[in-house]
């Protein structure tokens, strides 16, 4: 055992947790992962807490629990974790152990999309393609998606592409970007495929 494991290094004890996790040098063994991850966690390390709170969502090294997930996800958000946020959002959309609250969704979305968190501008513009907790927004959708496509999220640029060939979005200028091409406007596809 590292000296820097036994003493109150809590990002060490993460590290550790993820080598057993992924099996990095050591047999994988999600419990003894688990357990590792829990001691940094408890020491207030925030990507401790958040990871823990993902165990607990894939019942990986410890029975599957929603809630405790939840528990999880509020400290290492309280913590500064703003992919925790965005998954306390997730939790709310889908009514995983907590009651179902697009309002609640969409207010802990936008606390990760304010610190510029791809995933959760995807996830604010679902909210309004679908006018989940929201009116029915094509327009706000695209801006949403727009953000997270602009920092290379495929999915955000996938339902851009979604939205104008269903005709909900004007298509004039947009451009898509996606893994083979980039900064083709949806024209210069449309002229090629002619």
């Amino acid at each position: 055992m590292s000296k820097s494991c036994r003493s109150s290094y809590a990002p060490a004890k993460h590290y550790l947790g993820i080598m057993y996790d992924e099996g990095l040098g050591v047999n994988q063994n999600y419990q003894k992962a688990f357990e590792w991850v829990k001691q940094a966690a408890n020491q207030g390390d925030s990507d401790a807490q958040y990871r823990i709170g993902i165990m607990y969502y894939e019942g990986s090294g410890v029975e599957q629990n929603y809630q405790k997930a939840m528990e999880w996800y509020v400290l290492a958000a309280d913590n500064g974790s703003f992919d925790a946020q965005n998954n306390i959002g997730n939790l709310y959309e889908n009514g995983y152990g907590v009651p179902q609250s697009y309002t609640e969704a969409l207010e802990w979305y936008t606390k990760a999309a304010a610190q510029g968190l791809d995933l959760a501008q995807l996830n604010i513009g679902g909210l309004y393609e679908n006018g989940y907790g929201v009116p029915q927004d094509y327009d706000t959708a695209f801006e949403w998606y727009k953000k997270a496509a602009d920092q290379g999220n495929q999915e955000a640029s996938n339902r851009i592409g979604r939205l104008v060939m269903n005709g909900k979005i004007d298509d004039e200028g947009i451009v898509i970007y996606s893994t083979q091409e980039t900064g083709l406007t949806l024209g210069d596809i449309e002229n090629m495929s002619q």
